[in-house]
């Protein structure tokens, strides 16, 4: 019994940690909410002879992230973008000294500033990386970052207004009155984007389980088109956040009860055998 209740408060703990990590992420553009996936824990016997021993608790097998996409939110800020549909923003390494030192990551959030070398970037200096703008097709290539210095001949500040379209094709007008494409953003798939590895906020890594990415223009391959001036909300609903968390409180506090009702009566057991 007491093993029991320890694998029901480890669960409940777990699904409690996870829970706590969708409501401090309720306001994070892109995150996407997890659940906690539970099933019976098993004993050594119990694999060992197969229907003699059941009832043995629970565990979390694993955490999952729900794919919902949330609300796309207005901002009317240019350098806001979201996607509407399939696919990720591909961000590279803000340290990266090279193309071939590039450690990518993948994010539904595109909440953009210009740096000072001309590059787009998130908000914590990862280029936004995009294919070239006259590239045939709509799939392949290398993502490379998205540097707007080319296209103004090095002054920023010749900048007048700066367009994203549905297409995710970056261009800017420029104080002559030219229009210069830049590059178009780039969006991956993956064969199981289940497989991805949260690694902080809505950023996510590419792993085994999830496979190699496909990078690809918006609206190609299964993306997603591009909505300039707006950010996807996470796809957090936090009254069943609240409700979900009370549950778990409540699977928590009733295994901690019983873990002391049993822990006693052990003692009571032992007690008396000992008189």
């Amino acid at each position: 019994m007491i093993r029991i209740n320890m694998t029901g408060i480890g669960a409940a703990s777990r699904d409690l940690s996870v829970t706590a990590n969708n409501l401090a992420n309720a306001r994070t553009a892109g995150f996407k909410r997890s659940m906690a996936q539970f099933i019976e824990a098993r004993s050594e016997s119990m694999d060992a002879r197969p229907g003699t021993e059941t009832g043995s608790g629970t565990r979390v097998d694993d955490v999952r992230r729900t794919l919902q996409q949330g609300s796309l939110d207005s901002t009317d800020k240019t350098l806001d973008i979201a996607i509407n549909g399939g696919g990720y923003f591909v961000y590279g390494d803000p340290k990266a000294q090279t193309a071939s030192d590039q450690h990518l990551t993948y994010s539904r959030a595109g909440s953009l500033t210009i740096s000072a070398n001309g590059n787009l970037t998130d908000q914590n200096g990862a280029p936004l990386m995009g294919l070239p703008a006259g590239m045939a097709g709509g799939t392949g290539g290398t993502p490379q970052p998205i540097n707007l210095n080319a296209a103004t001949g090095g002054n920023l500040s010749n900048i007048q207004t700066l367009g994203i379209d549905s297409r995710g094709l970056v261009s800017v007008q420029l104080a002559d009155g030219r229009n210069v494409k830049v590059a178009n953003v780039a969006l991956a798939n993956f064969p199981n984007e289940m497989g991805l590895k949260q690694v902080g906020g809505s950023t996510l890594t590419e792993t085994d389980n999830s496979g190699t990415p496909e990078f690809s223009k918006a609206s190609y391959n299964g993306t997603g088109e591009i909505k300039q001036g707006a950010l996807e909300g996470a796809n957090v609903d936090l009254t069943n956040e609240m409700l979900h968390m009370i549950q778990a409180q409540q699977a928590y506090n009733g295994n901690a009860r019983a873990l002391q009702t049993s822990s006693e009566m052990l003692r009571s057991a032992i007690e008396t055998l000992a008189k």
